[in-house]
């Protein structure tokens, strides 16, 4: 006759008993003792088993802002964008230069038009611009984002 206990996959209560008889030592230590059911987390092992499980990001959040010379330079950004990566253009060092910074926004919205995305202004004042890459969702109807009754940066 089989084991009801082992069918089920729950302790023998037999063999229990017969293992209180062979009590071993206990420490005072409250650290993990031979024979613990211990599992340490820290451990290098568990470390490179959660990579392995881990996809990397294919995503990420481009930050761009004027150089030096109050340029933005936006050549290459079509590659990141194409693989949906998003876009954040910082004009807020513009704040004095309106003329150059309606320059930077024109080119950004030029760059996502040519890519067939679409720009959006973050803050009041235009001074924050965001660019969803390809297979990006933006909520319009919620938030209010860009300017203008459709979403977009305005043409001026």
């Amino acid at each position: 006759m089989a084991n009801l206990f082992r069918l089920l996959g729950l302790p023998d209560p037999s063999k229990a008993i017969a293992s209180n008889n062979k009590r071993k030592m206990i420490s005072t230590d409250p650290g993990p003792q031979e024979g613990d059911l211990h599992i340490d987390l820290g451990e290098m092992k568990w470390s490179e088993r959660t990579l392995r499980h881990t996809p990397s990001a294919s995503r990420n959040v481009v930050y761009l802002k004027p150089d030096g010379l109050h340029r933005l330079s936006l050549e290459g950004m079509s590659v990141p964008l194409s693989r949906g990566c998003m876009v954040i253009v910082d004009l807020g060092s513009l704040a004095h230069m309106p003329s150059q910074k309606d320059v930077c926004k024109r080119r950004v919205q030029e760059m996502s038009e040519r890519l067939g995305l679409h720009a959006f202004a973050i803050n009041e004042d235009d001074s924050l611009l965001m660019v969803p890459g390809a297979m990006m969702r933006v909520d319009t109807t919620k938030y209010d984002l860009g300017i203008g009754g459709n979403g977009h940066l305005s043409e001026s």
